[in-house]
């Protein structure tokens, strides 16, 4: 009887332990996907009727940083300006519900199409997401930098990227997406705007 009940005993200390460590593991990964960080590197392609854009999403491993994203952007216009860019950005652990919000900084190269007319700037922002529905995968996106006249150089004083999107999962590594971005520079001398882009878009993402 006494090795009966010793037996119970310990099946039911080994039970708690799995129970305990699957919920670790399960508070881990929701906590991971919580923070707004790639599960997965992906690249995505985003075209309206006068831009292209080609973006790498990633963990910031790839570069030394750990717990942040990297991603890494090629825009080209219809005017055949390019703009290479690259951000940096952190987890903001606010716990907002569904609301994740990624903040940091992001570098531009812009080699505009008129000659001796290029740009350097480095832009602090934020990316945010909510999402709407887990199961479809629906959520809305947006984010929103800009460069001070002090933090850009060559032809222009400032630059201001702002976007918005919605995105939805047709398939397990895939995402499509729709949204309108609003991008450009102050130009120096009294050289107004250079809008690089002010349209609807629409595109897909691939999991990697």
């Amino acid at each position: 009887m006494a090795t009966v009940v010793h037996n119970h005993v310990r099946d039911l200390r080994v039970a708690a332990s799995i129970a305990a460590a699957s919920l670790l593991l399960l508070t881990g990964a929701t906590h991971a996907q919580d923070n707004g960080l790639p599960e997965r590197p992906s690249g995505e392609l985003a075209l309206s009727n006068d831009t292209l854009q080609l973006r790498y999403v990633g963990s910031g491993d790839l570069v030394g940083a750990d717990a942040s994203q990297f991603t890494g952007a090629f825009f080209l216009s219809e005017e055949r300006d390019i703009v290479l860019s690259a951000a940096l950005l952190f987890p903001v652990d606010a716990r907002i519900g569904r609301l994740t919000v990624l903040v940091g900084p992001q570098v531009y190269a812009a080699l505009l199409d008129e000659e001796n007319n290029d740009v350097m700037a480095g832009s602090v922002g934020a990316d945010v997401r909510f999402l709407l529905n887990r199961q479809l995968g629906l959520a809305v996106a947006g984010h929103a930098f800009y460069a001070p006249d002090i933090l850009t150089f060559g032809s222009a004083d400032n630059l201001t990227d702002l976007g918005a999107r919605v995105e939805l999962a047709v398939a397990p590594r895939v995402t499509v997406f729709g949204g309108m971005r609003w991008f450009e520079f102050d130009l120096t001398e009294g050289g107004g705007e250079r809008t690089l882009q002010e349209e609807v878009f629409v595109g897909f993402g691939y999991g990697l």
